[in-house]
């Protein structure tokens, strides 16, 4: 018991001080009279729509607390705040009503910041519709699902334990970045389901078109049953504090373990409460990891009701916070031509980050795309080499880059090389069970392409 006790002051003491920007560490800077560091994370926050941080900002602005006292931008943040039931917004509002000195100004401030910021603005741009979980996905097809495999004293001392993990799929069907997200006791089997889960394959996962494609932040909750009793009873008591201390945290505003808490809850380790509000409240404080699950959300309709505009608003949320995965999706949902936000520009400046921070998926997207684009202002062969060259020192045989190469090399006027890369390219794609159909409809048109201009 005394682990546990000390987990459970661990994870409430942490729970204060957040890197990002969550509520605690915005208003813990607010009551120490940082003004200029609260700022901008309490903007961030209200202009997601946290009630408390829209209440301080227009504090700030109403006493000139850190900033040029602003009574027009406060009465405004006051009005958005008051709406939406904050208990002192009213009164707050009465006093700034007196001190405008044009109520007609005041209102149209109002106006324009409430049709960013406000209610109604942010259910019809961001918020989620929320609809029903179901378990796993049916682009996956398990190969090999291996259990893991524990030591036999656990059966013997009737161990018992939970821990979920999210992992990604790659196109290939074999697990990357598998972490266990929470588990109970404490690194009590994290090292066997690890082991177990990044052995697991299934059948290359392909999108409406045939194409391989990424699954990524899958999850999938392992179980261990005590033989015993009591110490079932022992373990079932000490579970339900260590998830009351991940509530309490979660309540006390911590965007950390709301998000958490939502994991659980998608997971069946919480029962009867709903994720996807969890989630939202996660996103609203500032947490990336739970924008991006809100936008897959959104992407999917698992969880949420389908809705692009605002999947893509969510991802650029995070991806602007510096969130490589965000990047990626959100490139790919401006490279969608049905999407309305459908701009490859802008696509290639998030891919262009993403790849900095050396992430694979965007590396090969990134590099597809300056080779095969036809906007001139986006081609570039030259460039799109170099990049997949670094992605092969990931993947060497990649198809996707064999292919990518291919092109670029025909396209600077090397047709030999350019061909002999897309000949590998469709073998290399066939060894790995990929439709190959993309693969060679590419090679042949290249070489068509070579017969007409000859």
């Amino acid at each position: 018991m005394v682990r546990l006790q000390y987990s459970l002051i661990l994870l409430l003491l942490t729970c204060t001080w957040q890197v990002k920007a969550d509520f605690p560490t915005a208003n813990a800077l607010f009551e120490q009279q940082e003004y200029a560091l609260a700022k901008p994370k309490l903007e961030t926050l209200a202009e997601l729509g946290h009630l408390e941080a829209q209440y301080l900002l227009s504090r700030m602005y109403a006493e000139g607390l850190g900033v040029d006292q602003d009574i027009k931008l406060a009465y405004a943040w006051t009005l958005i705040a008051r709406d939406r039931q904050h208990p002192q917004a009213d009164v707050q509002y009465r006093k700034l009503r007196t001190k405008l000195p044009s109520r007609m100004e005041g209102k149209e401030v109002f106006t324009s910041l409430n049709n960013q910021y406000g209610e109604a603005a942010l259910a019809g741009n961001l918020y989620p519709t929320a609809n029903r979980y179901v378990s796993g996905s049916s682009a996956l097809k398990p190969i090999a699902q291996p259990e893991p495999d524990y030591p036999s004293y656990f059966e013997r001392a009737g161990v018992a334990a939970w821990a979920v993990v999210h992992y990604d799929v790659s196109e290939n069907g074999t697990v990357e970045n598998a972490k266990v997200i929470a588990t109970f006791p404490i690194d009590g089997i994290n090292e066997y389901v690890l082991t177990a889960i990044r052995s697991w394959q299934f059948e290359p996962p392909k999108d409406l078109y045939g194409d391989p494609m990424r699954m990524e932040l899958q999850s999938h909750t392992f179980k261990t049953k005590s033989t015993s009793g009591s110490q079932t009873r022992k373990f079932q008591r000490e579970s339900e504090e260590y998830i009351s201390a991940i509530l309490a945290a979660a309540k006390a505003e911590s965007a950390k373990y709301q998000y958490l808490y939502a994991v659980l809850a998608e997971n069946g380790i919480v029962k009867n409460e709903n994720p996807i509000n969890w989630y939202l409240q996660a996103a609203i404080n500032g947490h990336q990891p739970a924008q991006y699950r809100l936008a897959q959300c959104l992407i999917t309709g698992n969880g949420c009701d389908k809705d692009p505009s605002k999947a893509v608003n969510w991802l650029a949320i995070s991806a602007d916070g510096g969130d490589p995965r965000a990047a990626y999706l959100l490139a790919r949902e401006l490279l969608d031509s049905n999407n309305v936000k459908y701009d490859p520009r802008k696509a290639a400046a998030y891919l262009e980050v993403a790849a900095l921070q050396e992430y694979m998926p965007a590396i090969t997207e990134y590099a597809s795309l300056l080779a095969m684009s036809d906007d001139p202002t986006l081609r570039d062969p030259q460039k799109s080499i170099r990049l997949a060259e670094q992605g092969r020192t990931i993947d060497a045989n990649n198809p996707n880059l064999l292919s990518t190469l291919g092109v670029a090399f025909i396209e600077l006027g090397q047709q030999g090389r350019g061909e002999s890369m897309l000949r590998q390219a469709v073998d290399e794609a066939r060894k790995r069970n990929w439709t190959i159909e993309n693969f060679e409809d590419l090679l042949a048109d290249y070489q068509t392409v070579t017969a007409d201009n000859n």
